[in-house]
C-alpha cells in the first residue's frame, strides 16, 4: 500500500536534482501529514483571526480544488501510465509530489484516501471546496487522444461526491469542446448539479479561439455556467503541452459569446505572442494580456480571475500587478488550486517576506498552519498579502453567489 502511494527518498533525492527548479524552506520537501484540526489555543492566534475580520464566512467558497486519484475504488479515476514509471522522471516526480502532498488517509484506496483527508482539511461551517473534473485530450476530429491525457477525473464521480457531501463541496464539470456529443455532456452536467466548468487548454489540446468551441460556448451562456480556464503557460500537468493555447487573447471568443469567464491564476505565468498585433508579433506577459482584456468595457461583467496559486515562487515576480489593481478586486475569485498549497518547494514565506508581501514576522506562524491545514493556510495567507500597504479586497473571498447565479 505505502508503495502505491510514495516514491522513495533514494529515488526521490535523484529525481528532485535532476527536474526540480526550487529548493524548499527548511530543506523540506514535504508536510507531516495530520488532520487538519488546528490546536485550540493556536487557532486563536491573532494572525489567523485576523484574516476573518470583515468577511462573512458563509460566502467564502474555494473554487479551485483538484480531486484526484488512481482509479483504485470504482471512481472511474483515470492515469496516464507515463506519470507512474521512472522512463517519465519529470512526470513521475509531479505526480508523486501532488499524491504525497495530499495525504491520503493510510490503509485506504488512494481514491478514498484522498477524499477522506481533503473533507478533514474543511476549514468553515458553511463554505464549499469547489472540486474539479477533468476531461481528456481530443483531437479536432472529436477523438479520444489517451496517450497525450494526463488524466481523467469522470464528471460523474465528482457528481456522486458532492451528493454525498453536500456540506462540503460542490463542483464543477470538464467537458472537451471538441466532443461530438459535449453539448449533451454539458446538459447533463448542469442537470447533475455543476456549478461550472474546468478547461486546462495546454494540457488537454484546446484553442479556445477555435469555431469548434461554439457550440458549446452557446450551450454554456445559456445556462449563465461560468468557465474556469486556466491562462498562461502550464507546468504542472502534462498533456498535449500547446503552451500557446495559455494565451489569455484567445479567450476572446468565449467572452464575445457571452460566456462567464474566469482566467485561472491571472494568468500570471509565462508569455505570450500579443496576437491583437498579429500572429508574428512581440511576446507580452501573459498577465498583462488578461489586464487588458480585464480592462475592456465590454468584458467587465463577463471577465474575472481567480487568485490560486498566485504566491507561488514562479509567479510572485507579477503578483504586485493584481493586489494593486483594486478596481479588479470586484472581479476576482478566491481559489487554492488545492493540492499545490500543500507542495512545499513550490510557495516560499521566506521569499515573499524578502518582496515585502508578508512580514517575516508572520512566518512562523504561517508554516506551522501550513502543516496542520493548507488549505486554510491559502486563505490566511491570501488574506495578509500586501504591496504597497494593499491588500485583496474582502469581496474576493466572498465569491458563493458568483457560483450560484445560473439559470435553469
Amino acid at each position: 500500500m505505502k508503495r502505491r502511494y510514495f516514491v522513495s527518498m533514494a529515488g526521490l533525492g535523484i529525481l528532485s536534482a535532476c527536474v526540480s527548479r526550487y529548493f524548499p524552506d527548511d530543506g523540506e520537501f514535504f508536510r507531516e501529514c495530520l488532520n487538519g484540526e488546528l490546536p485550540p489555543e493556536f487557532a486563536k492566534n491573532e494572525l489567523i483571526q485576523a484574516a476573518f475580520q470583515g468577511i462573512d464566512p458563509a460566502q467564502i467558497w474555494d473554487g479551485h480544488v483538484h480531486l484526484i486519484g488512481l482509479g483504485d475504488a470504482g471512481s472511474g479515476v483515470w492515469v496516464n501510465p507515463q506519470s507512474q514509471s521512472l522512463i517519465n522522471p519529470k512526470q513521475y516526480l509531479q505526480f508523486q509530489f501532488y499524491l504525497k502532498a495530499s495525504c491520503p488517509t493510510p490503509n485506504m484506496p488512494v481514491d478514498q484516501g484522498y477524499l477522506d483527508h481533503l473533507k478533514k482539511l474543511h476549514w468553515g461551517k458553511n463554505m464549499r471546496f469547489l472540486l474539479l473534473a477533468f476531461d481528456y485530450s481530443y483531437n479536432e476530429q472529436g477523438e479520444r487522444i489517451e496517450e497525450h491525457s494526463a488524466f481523467h477525473t469522470p464528471n460523474e464521480y465528482a457528481a456522486k461526491v458532492c451528493r454525498e457531501n453536500p456540506q462540503q463541496f460542490g463542483w464543477l464539470a470538464s467537458v472537451h469542446p471538441y466532443r461530438k456529443d459535449c453539448v449533451e455532456a454539458l446538459n447533463q452536467a448542469v442537470k447533475d448539479g455543476a456549478l461550472g466548468v474546468k478547461w486546462l487548454p495546454p494540457a488537454m489540446g484546446i484553442n479556445p479561439s477555435s469555431p469548434l468551441c461554439d457550440k458549446f460556448y452557446e450551450a454554456m451562456a445559456k445556462f449563465n455556467l461560468p468557465l474556469l480556464c486556466h491562462g498562461g503557460d502550464e507546468h504542472a500537468v502534462v498533456g498535449m503541452e500547446m503552451q500557446n493555447y495559455g494565451n489569455p487573447l484567445l479567450l476572446r471568443r468565449a467572452l464575445d459569446h457571452g460566456v462567464r469567464v474566469v482566467v485561472a491564476h491571472c494568468a500570471s505565468s509565462g508569455s505570450s505572442v500579443d496576437l491583437d498585433k498579429g500572429e508574428n508579433a512581440q511576446p507580452v506577459l501573459n498577465i498583462d494580456l488578461f489586464g487588458r482584456l480585464m480592462d475592456e468595457p465590454r468584458y467587465q461583467s463577463t471577465l474575472f480571475g481567480d487568485i490560486s496559486a498566485m504566491p507561488q515562487i514562479n509567479r510572485v515576480a507579477v503578483l504586485d500587478k493584481v493586489l494593486l489593481r483594486s478596481d479588479w478586486h470586484s472581479r476576482l475569485l478566491y481559489a487554492s488550486d488545492y493540492p499545490l498549497p500543500a507542495v512545499l518547494p513550490m510557495l516560499s514565506l521566506k521569499l515573499l517576506a524578502e518582496k515585502h508581501f508578508i512580514p517575516e514576522s508572520s512566518i512562523p506562524v504561517l508554516k506551522t498552519l501550513r502543516v496542520y491545514n493548507p488549505l486554510l493556510f491559502d486563505f490566511v495567507l491570501k488574506r495578509h498579502l500586501r504591496a504597497q500597504g494593499k491588500g485583496f479586497a474582502p469581496q474576493v473571498f466572498q465569491t458563493r453567489n458568483f457560483w450560484t447565479d445560473l439559470k435553469s
